[in-house]
């Protein structure tokens, strides 16, 4: 079934992108930390009005929080995760908190498997080391696969966040009903990735098409 719904995938994706998206270098770098948050409140939430700006206030405030350790000792000095969200991102979202420190916890202890001399090498090797399905690993509530792959995303996994956007366009080439089924959801990303192959195109240049073209936005990278 992947195969054949790479090969639906790929001829509509050239059909509607027959010019792949450049990457574009990033204005401004971000620390893992900021991965971190930026991961975390992208979720449901505008990406420019409310994610971006947030984000760069952060690094602003917080230039020395650039590790998992460092965001987590910050989250610590707070009551709850609840009160750093509220002071340092200005989010009343105690969901949003739970999946902060659920995330940061959750990479503390996955890049301990790979051997390596700095946390962003580690976390890259997690991330290429990684599979759709182990978003089924964590144990943190409402933190489900896009959030997953758009983590890997940030650490240099060459996949696709199954967005609303994502999902929507799968449905629509494949003709069958996609979104809030989970496994149709994981076996789009591997026709998505596997569609990339074929069209010899990375997989995050297909994903920042679909998401350009369907938001009407540029992403910064």
């Amino acid at each position: 079934m992947i195969e054949a719904d790479a090969a639906v995938l790929a001829e509509s994706i050239r059909r509607d992108f027959p010019v792949a998206r450049t990457p574009r270098a990033p204005a401004r770098p971000l620390t893992t930390a900021a991965k971190i948050i930026d991961c975390v409140l992208s979720l449901r939430k505008p990406y420019t009005t409310v994610v971006v700006p947030r984000v760069s206030r952060f690094m602003d405030a917080h230039p020395h929080v650039r590790a998992c350790a460092d965001l987590r000792a910050l989250v610590g000095a707070y009551a709850t995760p609840a009160a750093f969200v509220a002071a340092e991102l200005q989010m009343n979202s105690a969901r949003k908190a739970a999946m902060v420190l659920g995330v940061v916890e959750y990479l503390l202890d996955a890049q301990r498997q790979f051997n390596a001399p700095t946390e962003e090498e580690r976390l890259t090797m997690w991330a290429r080391w990684a599979r759709p399905t182990d978003y089924l690993l964590l144990d943190v509530p409402n933190f489900k696969l896009a959030g997953f792959q758009y983590l890997r995303m940030h650490f240099g996994a060459d996949t696709v966040k199954p967005d609303v956007y994502i999902l929507r366009y799968v449905q629509n080439a494949l003709g069958r009903m996609i979104a809030g089924r989970p496994e149709r959801e994981v076996q789009a990303v591997y026709a998505m990735e596997r569609a990339s192959v074929l069209l010899g195109r990375a997989a995050r240049s297909v994903d920042a098409n679909i998401w350009e073209k369907a938001t009407d936005q540029a992403l910064p990278s």
